[in-house]
C-alpha cells in the first residue's frame, strides 16, 4: 500500500525538509569529508554527484510521466471498449427485435424504442420507398415539416449525386442515411444534425440504418408474398378464402359499431358461350378485364374477390343497401359496355348481380352469402343483365332495377 500519493505533495515536501533539518549535522560532516576527498585526490566529487542526482531525478520523472500517460491511454481504451460493448449490445437487441417486426405497427414500435438511444435528444424521421412511392413510417412529434418536404430530402439522399454529396449531408439540418438493402434503396433515415453529430454517433446511426434497411425490405417482401398468396393470379382480385375471412371480420365489426356492411355477388352472363365461341384465352381476357373494372370503380376500402369461375364477390364496408345498389348498378353498366371479338365474331357482355346487406342477427358469412346468391339467381331467372336485392330472410325479393 502506498503511503504517499500524487495528492500528498505538501506532505512529501514537509518530510523532505524535516529530513534535511534532522540530518543537517551528519550532512555537514559528509560535505566536509567530500571536500577533503576532493582536495586530497584532486577530483570534483560533489558536481559529479549533483549531476548524477539530477539525471536520476529526471529519469524517474520521465518514467512516472510515461506510466501516467499509459494509465490514461488504458483508461481511455477501456472507456472506448465499454462504449463499443454497449453499442454492440444495443445493436444486438435492436437487430433481434427488428427481425420479428414484419408489419408497419410492429416496426414503428421497435424504432420508437431504439432510435432515440442512437440519437438522444434529437428529432428523427423514417420514410420508406416502394417503386416511386414514399410513405412516412416514422416521424418525430417535434418534426414540423410536411411529408412532401421530407420526401424531397429523401429523394436527394438516394439520388445518384447523393454519394458525392454525402459529406454535405452531415452539414445540413438533417443527417440523412439512405436505407439500402441488396443494392435497392428502400427508404431514408433522417436525424437532426444540430448540434453537430460526433464521428461515433454517425457510425452508430450508420449501423442502425443498415439494420432498419434490412428490416424494411423483409417487411416489404413478407407483405408482397402474403398478398400474392391471397390474390387470384388471373384477375388480381382476392381469393375466396380471404373473402370469407374478410366477411367474418366485417360482420363482427358491424355488430360492435352498428355500421352496415353489404355485399355484391356478380356473375358474367353466358360465360360458357364466350369460352365456346371465342376460346378460353378470350374468356380469361374477359375475367381480367372485369377484375380491372372493379378495381377502377370501387373504393380503396372495398374488397373485390374472385369467388369462383366467373363469379365475383364485392364486400362493401360501411355501406347500406341503397349505396350497395348504386355500386351494383355502376358495375352492371360498365360490364354491359364491354365487347369481345375474335376474328369475325363479336360478343356483348352482361352481368347479373345479387345484393345483400347484413342483418343484426348474422353471425357468420354463410347466411349473408346465401341471400346474395339467391338474389343473383333471381336476376338470372328474370332475364339476366339486372340486379336484385335480397330483403330480410323469409321476405320476398324486392325488384330494384331492371333493364
Amino acid at each position: 500500500m502506498r503511503l504517499i500519493t500524487r495528492n500528498d505533495a505538501s506532505l512529501a515536501t514537509a518530510l523532505v525538509v524535516a529530513a534535511v533539518i534532522l540530518f543537517r549535522q551528519p550532512l555537514r560532516l559528509l560535505f566536509e569529508a567530500a571536500h577533503d576527498f576532493e582536495a586530497r585526490y584532486q577530483v570534483d566529487l560533489i558536481p559529479a554527484l549533483i549531476l548524477l542526482i539530477v539525471v536520476l531525478v529526471f529519469h524517474e520523472y520521465q518514467k512516472h510521466a510515461r506510466a501516467a500517460a499509459d494509465a490514461r491511454a488504458a483508461a481511455a481504451e477501456a472507456a472506448q471498449a465499454r462504449t463499443r460493448s454497449e453499442e454492440l449490445e444495443e445493436l444486438m437487441m435492436f437487430s433481434q427485435e427488428m427481425a420479428n417486426a414484419l408489419d408497419p405497427p410492429s416496426l414503428q414500435q421497435v424504432l420508437w424504442k431504439h432510435l432515440p438511444r442512437f440519437a438522444p435528444r434529437r428529432t428523427f424521421w423514417v420514410l420508406t420507398r416502394k417503386g416511386d412511392r414514399w410513405d412516412a413510417l416514422l416521424q418525430d412529434a417535434a418534426e414540423t415539416r410536411t411529408l412532401h418536404q421530407l420526401e424531397r430530402l429523401a429523394v436527394d439522399a438516394v439520388s445518384a449525386d447523393a454519394g458525392r454529396a454525402h459529406a454535405d449531408l452531415a452539414m445540413a439540418d438533417d443527417f440523412r442515411l439512405p436505407l439500402v438493402a441488396a443494392g435497392v434503396p428502400v427508404g431514408v433515415l433522417g436525424v437532426s444534425a444540430t448540434p453537430a453529430l460526433s464521428v461515433g454517433e454517425r457510425k452508430a446511426l450508420g449501423a442502425a440504418a443498415a439494420l432498419v434497411a434490412v428490416s424494411v425490405r423483409n417487411m416489404q417482401v413478407f407483405n408482397e408474398t402474403r398478398e400474392l398468396s391471397l390474390r387470384d393470379g388471373l384477375t388480381g382480385c382476392f381469393n375466396r378464402a380471404h373473402a370469407l375471412e374478410t366477411m367474418d371480420t366485417e360482420l363482427r365489426r358491424s355488430r360492435r359499431s352498428g355500421r352496415p356492411v353489404s355485399i355484391l355477388m356478380c356473375d358474367i352472363d353466358h360465360f360458357k358461350t364466350v369460352n365456346d365461341q371465342l376460346g378460353h384465352l378470350k374468356g380469361d381476357e374477359l375475367l381480367q378485364t372485369v377484375g380491372t373494372l372493379l378495381m377502377r370503380i370501387l373504393r380503396s376500402t372495398d374488397v373485390r374477390c374472385r369467388y369462383g369461375g366467373d363469379e365475383f364477390l364485392v364486400i362493401l364496408p360501411d355501406t347500406p343497401v341503397t349505396g350497395a345498389e348504386h355500386v351494383a348498378e355502376c358495375v352492371r353498366k360498365e360490364v354491359a359496355g364491354l365487347q369481345l371479338s375474335s376474328g369475325e365474331t363479336t360478343l356483348g357482355v352482361t352481368a347479373s348481380i345479387g345484393v345483400a346487406t347484413a342483418n343484426p342477427g348474422d353471425r357468420s358469412a354463410n347466411a349473408l352469402l346465401e341471400r346474395a346468391d339467391t338474389a343473383l339467381y333471381q336476376a338470372k331467372r328474370e332475364g339476366r343483365n339486372r340486379i336484385r336485392t335480397a330483403t330480410q330472410p323469409s321476405a320476398p325479393f324486392a325488384i330494384v332495377r331492371s333493364t
